[in-house]
This record gives C-alpha cells, structure tokens and sequence, in this order.
C-alpha cells in the first residue's frame, strides 16, 4: 500500500461558518444597541425640527453598515471552510488554508509536543471542536508575541470528530518513534533521526555508555539560538538537547552531524569523553 493510500485527508464542518457569523452578529449587536440609545437619543431631542423621512433615511444610512458586514463575515467564512483541508501522511501533518493569503503548513511528527482538543461555549453550541498541534519551538514564539491572538502552528477548528485526527496522529507518532531495523547501516540517512526520539524516552530508565563532557550550550548561545530553536532545525524534541548538554547520554552519528552542521563546528568540539 503506497502512501497516499494510508494517509488520511479531511476538511471543517460547515458548521464553523455558523459559529463565526454568531459570534460576528453578537459584537456588532453590542455596537449596534449603543449606536442606536446615541441615536434614538438624539431623535428624541430633535424630532420637532427634522421631519419624520428624515429620521428613517439616517437609520437606514447608519445600520446598513452592520448588514454589510455582517454578508463579508458569512462570504469570508464560506470560502475560509471550502479551502481548509487536512493531510495525516506517513511523516507528517499538512495543514491548507487561507483566502486572501493561501498557507501551507507541513509539521514533521519529531517536532509534534502536544495536541489539545478545545469544546468552547460557541462550540458546543453548534458541536464542534478545535484540535491544537503544538510543535518545538512554538511555545517561544507564543511568549514573544507582544499582541495579537497566538496559534498554534497546527490549528484545525470546526471538526465534528476530533478524536479521529488525535488518534491517527498518535499513530504515526508512535510508528515514527520506533527504533528502525538495521540502523547501523543507514546511520546517515534523515529519517534515522527517529532514534533520537526514543533515546529521549526511556532516558529517565537507563543511562548507557559513558558520560560526555559537551560544549553545546555554549556554542549554541554563541550562535544566538535557544534550546528550542536548536531542536527545531535538527528535527529532535527539546528533551533531546537538554538531555545532551547535560552529558546524558551519546548521540547517534547523525543527530551529531547535524547539531555540528547548525552550530557551524566540529563535531569534537561539541563532546569529548571524560
């Protein structure tokens, strides 16, 4: 069975368009009623001096706005929910959408850290949920953000069955994270780095081999990168890195090469036995 066959491809609900046109018709409702206590006060004070046709033209002029936007939300949302799709492939998550601006976002499984299903108040209204993927590295960029409403890199709203995407995904993460057969022979192939994701895991059961003397930190701080920015260009989790700056356990050839190649050094001047 190739690929494609196994992936597993999806889209929102169009129940999502509902949603949002709610939530739109509610804000501009709350502007709507102060806009209309100002204006019916100001009716009130000069009904004497206005005639009567007037009054019903500046409400026509005054509200129309609020219906005009109100058609932009509901087209925006149509075209929003008809170019959103979703790829579950065998190495990693594909996520399209946009109108104006058409993003693709291709997260690796290795870069995958959680996955969140929210069921807010409008949500559960119309019986929908949102799935969160958060990745290595997005968690700073969140904390960076000086303003603006901060998404997840994976970010998938108005699914009428979450749990089927979170299991898949759990799947692949788990097929990914398996040590491959014969490893010693492809050591410098990419997809080999999965090794370095189980290393990580069973870190906290069993230390092997013999303790490393790294430079890593300071190489890394040298070249202005964080621990979490390193692990994203080198593809492991960040459990990873701090386990190897702390001299925990020897990297395979490959996670080394790659570290080295990122930091722009040698790889005997990362770690030396002691």
């Amino acid at each position: 069975m190739s690929k494609e066959k196994k992936s597993y491809e999806g889209s929102i609900s169009s129940s999502y368009i509902n949603k949002e046109l709610l939530k739109s018709a509610l804000l501009l409702g709350i502007i709507a009623t102060a806009t209309a206590g100002v204006f019916l006060a100001g009716v009130f004070l000069a009904w004497w001096i206005i005639p009567i046709e007037w009054i019903y033209l500046i409400f026509i002029i005054i509200y129309s706005p609020f219906v005009v936007i109100i058609i932009l939300v509901y087209g925006y949302n149509r075209l929003y929910v008809k170019n959103f799709t979703y790829t579950i492939s065998e190495d990693h998550i594909i996520i399209r959408h946009g109108v104006l601006t058409k993003i693709v976002a291709t997260i690796p499984y290795s870069r995958v850290q959680n996955i969140n299903i929210v069921n807010g108040v409008f949500d559960r209204m119309f019986k929908t949920f949102t799935v969160k993927i958060e990745t290595a590295g997005s968690s700073a960029a969140a904390a960076s953000a000086q303003r603006g409403i901060v998404r997840p890199e994976g970010y998938i709203p108005g699914l009428n069955d979450p749990y089927i995407i979170e299991k898949k995904i759990k799947e692949m993460m788990t097929k990914y994270s398996t040590v491959p057969s014969g490893l010693e022979d492809k050591i410098f192939k990419p997809e080999e780095l999965a090794f370095d994701n189980f290393i990580s895991y069973i870190l906290s059961k069993m230390r092997e081999g013999e303790k490393l003397k790294t430079s890593i930190t300071e190489l890394r701080e040298k070249a202005n990168l964080s621990a979490a920015d390193l692990a994203e260009k080198v593809g492991v989790p960040l459990q990873t890195i701090n386990y190897l700056a702390e001299g925990r356990y020897n990297p395979s050839l490959a996670l080394a090469y790659k570290i080295a190649e990122v930091l722009q050094c040698k790889i005997e001047d990362l770690f030396k036995l002691v």
